[in-house]
């Protein structure tokens, strides 16, 4: 994969991307998962990590770093959930991608569908990975998977332990994902992130934008539906999310959206992509070419 920089909307606007010379068919746009600055992992593209290569082999692959992660800047208009979703629609425009397939780990689940929402002759169709984000969650205890990480916050043993508590097993966190980690928390964009979440102002224009979008998502479901197919991909021991979870938001898409899948990867916690890559890729594959 080739990582590119381009500045949009006078932001530096970082990622990977890989042309396929004559495909004709929607890009794959990824989206990582994971809040800059507040998730005690410093994600951003890396994280879908050996994926990309193996989609690019027949496919035009795009995986941006949404702003405040990787080497992207953060908004004028602040860290929210709108202005990351108003960046990921301006850098498609800047990269000259008219149509594409979306597929969103998590928050970035929340914002390839809040994309679809508004742009439906844009999206192809749209893949959502352990999107707790965007799935109901209605009276439940908060989740505690990511209390009293050890400190210092964002060193090497830190990261390791937040990623290791949402995988089934510890062996998809290898060198090369805890080095991207490490590179990534000592970027400006992270370092802009982490100050703006360290105030109750920063955490409270993020947790009212997330309301406000997951509204407007709901309000679509119920109302016309989003007009592509979509699919649902979990993993049944995801310890961010229930299998519950991931049936409600599988049922709310589908109350108005019959071609929309529900997919659960056994022995998986919340990043399937890199425990069970093969089976993920085959997912994803097999609807990318059903719905092109």
């Amino acid at each position: 994969m080739g990582r590119f920089d381009k500045l949009v909307g006078g932001i530096a606007t970082s990622g990977l991307r890989i042309d396929k010379p004559g495909c004709q068919t929607p890009t794959l746009v990824f989206l990582h998962g994971g809040i800059p600055g507040r998730t005690p992992y410093a994600s951003s593209a890396h994280l879908w990590g050996a994926c990309l290569e193996q989609f690019a082999r027949e496919r035009n692959v795009l995986a941006l770093d949404l702003p405040g992660a990787g080497a992207t800047g953060i908004p004028a208009s602040g860290l929210t959930v709108d202005s990351m979703i108003a960046h990921v629609r301006a850098s498609l425009d800047a990269l000259g991608i008219d149509r594409c397939h979306l597929i969103g780990h998590d928050l970035g689940g929340l914002i390839a569908l809040a994309l679809a929402s508004e742009q439906p002759a844009r999206i192809a169709a749209v893949s959502t990975v352990a999107c707790v984000a965007a799935a109901p969650s209605g009276d439940m205890i908060e989740n505690k998977t990511f209390a009293y990480p050890p400190p210092p916050l964002w060193s090497r043993h830190s990261q390791a332990w937040a990623l290791e508590r949402i995988a089934y097993s510890h062996h998809p966190i290898d060198t090369a994902l805890l080095d991207a980690c490490m590179e990534g928390a000592a970027g400006a964009p992270h370092r802009a992130a982490q100050a703006l979440m360290s105030t109750a102002a920063g955490i409270d224009a993020f947790n009212m934008s997330l309301a406000q979008t997951k509204a407007r998502f709901y309000e679509t479901c119920r109302g016309t539906g989003l007009a592509m197919p979509v699919q649902v991909i979990w993993g049944s021991d995801d310890p961010l999310g229930t299998v519950d979870q991931a049936l409600w938001l599988f049922r709310l898409v589908a109350g108005r959206q019959s071609a929309t899948q529900f997919h659960l990867i056994n022995r998986n916690g919340a990043l399937p992509f890199r425990e069970d890559p093969a089976a993920f890729q085959q997912i994803v594959a097999a609807f990318y070419d059903e719905t092109g």
